[in-house]
Parts: C-alpha cells; sequence; structure tokens
C-alpha cells in the first residue's frame, strides 16, 4: 500500500516528530508494523505550515519531490541576530539600524532569480560526514559552500515597527533564513526570521491540511491522497501491449520521445517514474505494487 497524507505541521515539532507520530498511525491502519512513513522535505521546527507525509513505496519519491518548488510567508524582525538566524537562537547581535520600506524596496529585487546562497550553520547541510547544525551545537563550525537556488518572487505584505513581512516563492533547497541573513547584510544592520508558514510544496496546499490530533481522532481513510495527486502535474504516458511485461520484467522498451522525467502508467494504474536514456526507457523510481 502506497499514498500520503498532507499534514499541517505545528510550530516547535521537527520533521522527524511527526513521522514518529504518524508511524503509529499507519501501521495501524496497514496493519504492518513495516510499512515505511517518510516526509517529502524538512521543515525548520520553528516553522509550521505545509508537511507531506508518503507511506509506502512513496518514500521513494523523496529525491525526485524535495526539488520542488515552495512557497513561504515569513516575517524577519531588524535590528538584531541569532546564531540559529530565528527566533529560537542566542542573541549573537542587537542595536542594528531598522531600514525604511524604502531601503528593503531598493534592494530587495537582488534576491530575485538564479542565486547562489550560503545555508546557515545551523542546518542539516551535510560536510565530512557531520550536518552542520550537530557541529554548529558542539561550538563548531563547518565551511559550507553557496549552493544554485532560484527564487521566483517575493511579494511584500507587510512592514510596521521593523517587522517585514513577505511571501517568497523559491526552488527547494532554498533556506529563507539564509535570506534574511543576507538581506540584513545588505542593508548593514542585523535581523533573524521570526516566522515562517509554508504554504505549499508543489502538489500540497495549506488549505486541504489536516492535523495530527485530527487523524487520531478522525482515522485517516478520508485524507489518504493517492500517488496520483503527488504527481498530477507531471506528463503520464500510458504503456500497453507487449511492453508491459517487458517493462514489468527488466526488460528494455524504446524510448518515448519525452523530454526529461515522465510517469509511466499501466492500466490507468502508476507504474513508476521513467526517462528516456539513449534509445529506451530508463526506471527512475518504481512505484508498482
Amino acid at each position: 500500500m502506497l499514498g500520503a497524507l498532507n499534514v499541517l505541521k505545528p510550530t516547535g515539532w521537527t520533521s522527524s516528530d511527526v513521522v514518529v507520530k504518524l508511524k503509529w498511525i499507519l501501521r495501524k491502519y496497514c496493519d504492518d508494523k513495516k510499512i515505511k512513513v517518510g516526509h517529502l522535505g524538512t521543515l525548520d521546527p520553528a516553522g509550521s505550515g505545509v508537511l507531506p507525509i508518503v507511506f509506502g513505496k512513496a518514500t521513494r519519491l523523496f529525491d525526485y519531490y524535495v526539488g520542488g518548488d515552495k512557497l513561504y510567508r515569513t516575517t524577519f524582525t531588524f535590528g538584531k541576530t541569532t546564531d540559529t538566524l530565528d527566533s529560537y537562537g542566542e542573541v549573537l547581535e542587537s542595536g542594528g539600524s531598522i531600514p525604511t520600506i524604502d531601503d528593503i524596496n531598493g534592494v530587495i529585487d537582488k534576491f530575485v532569480g538564479v542565486l547562489n546562497q550560503i545555508p546557515p550553520q545551523y542546518s542539516r547541510v551535510v560536510i565530512d560526514g557531520k550536518r552542520a547544525c550537530d557541529v554548529a551545537r558542539s561550538g563548531g563550525s563547518v565551511d559550507i559552500k553557496a549552493r544554485t537556488i532560484t527564487v521566483f518572487s517575493i511579494d511584500i505584505i507587510d512592514y510596521a515597527e521593523g517587522v517585514l513581512s513577505m511571501d517568497i516563492h523559491c526552488s527547494g533547497g532554498t533556506y529563507v533564513r539564509s535570506i534574511c541573513r543576507d538581506l540584513a547584510d545588505m542593508l548593514s544592520t542585523y535581523a533573524y526570521m521570526s516566522s515562517i508558514i509554508r504554504l505549499n510544496n508543489k502538489s500540497f496546499h495549506i488549505e486541504n491540511t489536516v492535523t495530527v490530533d485530527e487523524l487520531y481522532e478522525n482515522g485517516v481513510d478520508q485524507y489518504i491522497l493517492p500517488v496520483e495527486e503527488l504527481l498530477k502535474d507531471e506528463i503520464f504516458v500510458a504503456i500497453d501491449g507487449d511492453e508491459v511485461g517487458k517493462l514489468l520484467n527488466g526488460v528494455d522498451i524504446p524510448k518515448r520521445g519525452e523530454s526529461g522525467n515522465y510517469v509511466v502508467t499501466i492500466e490507468g494504474k502508476i507504474f513508476g517514474i521513467c526517462t528516456d536514456e539513449n534509445d529506451i526507457v530508463k526506471v527512475v523510481i518504481r512505484l508498482w505494487e
């Protein structure tokens, strides 16, 4: 069995906390104590909002899904900064100037587009086999290289008393805390991310989320999303005839002529994600049960 749940993560929980709680519910629902349960993209403990939870072979979609576009609503508070760049950390610097809205509008466009971004020291980036956040908690630091991310848009919602509220639409792998840090640096002041809510994670939207309490109280039947929902924005290609047996048994079949990845279906059921490689269909992720 495989599927997904669009869970509303509360502030203060780690993404792993949510997975642990959902394991108990889903293993009971599926009557399978070994069924795999995971999420499709970490959300910081300070953050709330959309956290897609998947189970069964749908957990194989992590690497494919985690890079998808996301939409965040966030607030940056100017005048001080913390070691974690959010409200959970210890204050490192304070007394910074409070920029005007004109100051912010004058530089905010520099944070839209394809950018090189350095993740925070308190992040789950792995350097030499260790997570940067674990090193930081023990008092050390690591050399984190810049990585390429894309910010599609930044929309300012409000600015009052040094608190900036914005919607940020960005690619997977973007650290909003780093945007906060870099914006403050450009304005020659300090800032920290005082709140963040993930509104969208690819095809998952906050208006359709369910809380962990609701899942405990109501069961999961009415909330389970089929794997088709996770992949609804992709290209679908149907395989039929003699090619079905070949594909299921690992025998090469001719390429489909599609550019990039596509979802292969057999009799309306998802087989997996494939791509054309040379002249054949290459299976990227098999979901067939």
